[in-house]
């Protein structure tokens, strides 16, 4: 099996939650763990997406960068970090909880100028994910590159648990 192919076995490890195999990949080929496949993401990021908990723990403990940057070549998918994509993806609590505890940044802005806060708050009326975030250190008062706060966005979306949780947060940040 040449590189290639080893790259893209350990990234479908990562997305199905292929532990044996992921760990089997991981342990011959150390390199790999923070290595970009053909679109420019990372084995982290895309486990992350995924809601694979056990692949993120794996990843993580194999000295995944929790806060890499990905190099998305895809037009639709920004450049960001573990944490915007895990908000993106399927929102799994467990996972956006593992990434935080291991060190995973709230403060790092994606290549469409989206905190994680707003991330969140565009794709999610999860009040549990934004309660995380802000538990951890996210700004409910920052501006994203357009100007908006994720409250702003909540509202805009419609995402109406969101906004409360985030105007709570507001209020509570200038007090």
């Amino acid at each position: 099996m040449n590189h290639a192919e080893q790259i893209n076995q350990l990234f479908q490890a990562a997305q199905s939650g292929d532990l044996a195999n992921l760990q089997l990949l991981l342990a011959s080929h150390p390199e790999f763990t923070n290595t970009e496949n053909q679109d420019g993401l990372t084995p982290l990021g895309y486990a992350s997406h995924y809601g694979q908990a056990g692949a993120v723990r794996l990843l993580l403990e194999h000295g995944a960068d929790v806060n890499a940057l990905s190099h998305s070549k895809i037009s639709f998918i920004p450049s960001n970090t573990a944490l915007h994509a895990a908000l993106a993806g399927e929102r799994s609590p467990e996972v956006i909880q593992l990434l935080l505890e291991h060190g995973a940044s709230t403060s790092i802005l994606d290549s469409d100028g989206q905190y994680a806060l707003h991330s969140a708050a565009f794709h999610t009326d999860q009040i549990e994910l934004i309660e995380m975030l802000l538990q951890h250190g996210a700004d409910p008062n920052a501006l994203n590159s357009a100007g908006q706060t994720a409250l702003d966005i909540s509202l805009e979306r419609g995402n109406t648990s969101t906004a409360s949780c985030l105007r709570a947060a507001v209020t509570a940040h200038q007090q």
